[in-house]
């Protein structure tokens, strides 16, 4: 009798996990297992997914084909375009009603190229040739205002210029074409009709400034915020994410340190008024006490008896690994801040300490993007790390923890916690962890092989640490025959909604009854519940 209580104990305990993560809408597209997969982007409606694929027959033309869907994945069905002979895809964006998508005849930084404007009201397609372009390894293709936007690599120097595609005439922007010279951001202002840069340049005795500069569309620089007194004489801004303007005031928040030494020392807030004018917070372990609840009591008790032992000795606590920011949520009063903790190494045996961290090189407009993911080798991570020019070097990033805190925009710490990455370890190179912040709730999310891996935080306290999920259907009478975890990207969405992507074959019966296979491309909504979650201790 004992058993079959402890049978059943055990059952509605992990009933009671899998209900907080649950999958709720699916569409899908007829595709074979191993095509590419689509790429998604937001819209105001709900998003945008397109790929090329290779066309039947022995020739190597390939098609475009798109879709769109409403937020509850309502899909307005697979439209397709031909594609010039050779080409694909290496660039989109989105502009008002416009699906901008770059594409690119091979892979060498003088290939030929046409943009592909498409009208998502009315599925009609312009092309507009891009070939007179400096020869660059493209790092980010942005359209604004039928102005194209192309940050790249010329000669190992980062450049930036402006097509118009509509008088077929190019800008180079200023001041950025230079070999100490890193682009760690590029953002575009819609309601300004301008683009923001964070640049980071090397100056007297490998000293780092940033610069906040400020361009409208023909170029011009309209606004320059040098930062060049960051705290004292060896600290250094190590990377930084620019937030959006909000009331005439700006921040940007990331992880500062020793760049020469490849030490991390905690997190800044750099408050930016409309005048330009900056001012700086700074945080170390020393305000973050709840940094090593990553690790067993025991762990945990030793890394804070050596806080408190530098702290004693007037010295400022140091970060082991990388320390990179990821995300922001802000709120009317508040940021709540995600930052990774995590080490690179490569094929060599070399260990990235600290200066290559992943998010010291070009941040991606992920938030917009869905997961944004170049096709080509990110030029960033072949130039800025040594040894790294080839692609026979292969990269691990082995992940230690998450951070997460909420910090008022007085300044103090309301909340910190943090949960573990138990050392997973990806060649993955971007971003994979993605935050929802709903009200007092925080959610972290991944995919870790074929699972959903969630952890969950309520006013700073954490509730569930790394529970894994198994991908599910929405149709019950349906299963799973195979997924391909190599295609599977997961991206928050909004409110407690994520989607899950990729390819997978599904086992199904027909009128019949008889079973039937299919291969799809799926998108699925999931939705994240805190509330649904019940501890152990709730159900004795």
């Amino acid at each position: 009798m004992k058993l079959s209580l402890t049978s059943i104990f055990f059952l509605f305990l992990v009933g009671s996990l899998w209900a907080q993560v649950k999958f709720i809408e699916r569409v899908e597209v007829p595709s074979e297992m191993y095509e590419p997969n689509f790429e998604m982007t937001r819209l105001d409606d709900g998003l945008v997914a397109f790929r090329t694929v290779p066309e039947k027959g022995l020739n190597s033309r390939r098609k475009l084909q798109y879709f769109k869907s409403d937020f509850d994945l309502n899909s307005t069905g697979v439209v397709e375009f031909p594609v010039k002979e050779g080409f694909d895809i290496v660039g989109f964006d989105v502009d008002q009603d416009f699906l901008f998508l770059l594409l690119q005849k091979g892979s060498s930084v003088n290939s030929d190229k046409y943009i592909f404007k498409i009208n998502l009201e009315t599925n009609k397609g312009l092309e507009v040739d891009a070939n007179n372009l400096l020869d660059m390894e493209l790092v980010e293709f942005l359209v604004l205002e039928d102005k194209a936007l192309f940050l790249g690599i010329s000669e190992r120097n980062p450049v930036l210029q402006i097509f118009d595609l509509n008088l077929n005439s190019v800008q180079t922007v200023q001041g950025i074409y230079n070999p100490n010279t890193q682009v760690l951001q590029l953002r575009k202002i819609p309601e300004l009709k301008e683009i923001e840069l964070v640049i980071s340049r090397e100056v007297k005795n490998r000293r780092k400034e940033i610069l906040l500069n400020t361009y409208d569309l023909q170029g011009n620089l309209m606004r320059e915020i040098k930062v060049d007194n960051f705290g004292d004489s060896e600290e250094d801004i190590m990377d930084g994410l620019l937030l959006p303007m909000s009331g005439y005031q700006q921040a940007m928040i990331g992880a500062y340190g020793y760049d020469k030494r490849g030490v991390y020392l905690g997190m800044y807030i750099m408050d930016i008024n409309e005048f330009g004018e900056y001012q700086f917070k700074k945080y170390t372990l020393e305000d973050f006490p709840n940094f090593f609840n990553y690790l067993d009591e025991k762990d945990k008790e030793r890394r804070d008896a050596e806080v408190i032992k530098n702290l004693e000795k007037e010295k400022v606590p140091t970060i082991r690994n990388i320390y990179s920011i990821r995300d922001v949520y802000s709120t009317e009063d508040s940021y709540v801040v995600y930052f990774d903790h995590y080490n690179i190494v490569n094929s060599r045996g070399n260990t990235r300490p600290g200066v290559y961290s992943g998010s010291s090189a070009y941040r991606y407009d992920r938030l917009n993007r869905m997961g944004y993911t170049p096709y080509f080798a990110d030029p960033f991570y072949q130039t800025t790390y040594p040894y790294s020019s080839n692609f026979q070097v292969s990269t691990e990033f082995r992940y230690v923890s998450a951070h997460f805190a909420k910090i008022a925009k007085e300044g103090n710490v309301l909340w910190d916690n943090s949960n573990t990455y138990d050392d997973f370890t990806t060649t993955y190179s971007e971003p994979f962890g993605e935050m929802a912040v709903v009200g007092d709730d925080v959610y972290h999310v991944y995919v870790e092989n074929l699972d959903v891996v969630l952890s969950f935080f309520r006013k700073g306290e954490k509730i569930l640490e790394n529970q894994h999920f198994e991908l599910e259907l929405v149709n019950e009478n349906e299963r799973i025959k195979d997924t391909d975890p190599g295609s599977l990207k997961f991206v928050y969405w909004y409110d407690r909604y994520f989607l899950l992507s990729g390819n997978q074959r599904i086992r199904y019966q027909d009128e019949s009854g008889k079973e039937q296979v299919r291969d799809v491309f799926f998108a699925t909504k999931i939705l994240v519940d805190g509330d649904l979650y019940q501890p152990e201790e709730s159900l004795d």
